[in-house]
């Protein structure tokens, strides 16, 4: 009746409340953009602190461990699930989408891009590939044992030194596969951290690197204590 009387018809109201909802809409993309993107970013760098700690470990276990390794809290059941739960599974869906976006790209950077932006376009994904690759058939052979109750923790490292300290027609082939993806997992801990931070402070890039180098010593020294018993045959 109103709008017969004032000739005015009620899509004028209408418009402001369809423009609200549009924007509490873009609104609640961006904030999941942002939740995601956040959830990402601890992912990463929770990875770069995980294989730095766990090399250090690793290290420090093949350090001190004598004839018979001796169980650690970090190879109760309880710890390894929540890793695979809270890490790793997160981990591999992002290093997924992560290899997806970049085996879709159709061609490297341009012959006149740095040689250098060639070669980490090839190289990251290679790498995380790797990671990805052992990371799964390492849980296979290590953690299932322990969580399906095969192996207890007591046992679990005179598996891996059993595995490392074996050879295939005279070469330690699974201790080399070991030190290639130490290798691998070192150097996407420091490209993943890297891409957090801002380009413009050198004396924190080359922390994360240094970070790095000695997360890959680390993991080394643990692989060749660990397969021969000492550093020198």
């Amino acid at each position: 009746m109103l709008e017969l009387v004032t000739g005015e018809s009620g899509e004028r109201d209408a418009r402001p409340e369809r423009q609200s909802s549009w924007l509490s809409s873009l609104r609640g993309v961006r904030w999941l953009r942002e939740k995601r993107a956040g959830s990402a970013r601890l992912l990463q760098l929770g990875f770069a602190g995980f294989v730095l700690l766990h090399f250090a470990g690793q290290a420090y276990r093949a350090h001190t461990d004598r004839a018979l390794p001796e169980s650690g809290f970090e190879r109760a059941p309880w710890f390894v699930g929540s890793l695979l739960l809270l890490l790793w599974l997160p981990f591999s869906a992002f290093a997924a989408r992560q290899l997806t976006r970049s085996f879709s790209r159709a061609r490297l950077p341009a012959t006149s891009a740095r040689s250098q932006e060639r070669a980490l376009a090839v190289i990251e994904p290679l790498s995380l590939a790797i990671v990805i690759l052992f990371g799964t058939v390492h849980g296979l052979l290590m953690a299932w044992p322990l969580l399906s109750g095969t192996l207890i923790a007591a046992d679990l490292r005179a598996e891996l030194v059993a595995g490392l300290s074996s050879t295939w027609r005279g070469l330690p082939a699974q201790g080399i596969l070991y030190l290639c993806a130490a290798g691998a997992a070192s150097f996407c801990a420091a490209r993943l951290t890297l891409a957090q931070l801002p380009a413009a402070r050198p004396a924190v890039s080359r922390t994360v690197v240094g970070l790095a180098v000695l997360s890959y010593l680390l993991g080394s020294y643990a692989v060749i204590r660990c397969g021969s018993g000492s550093l020198l045959p």
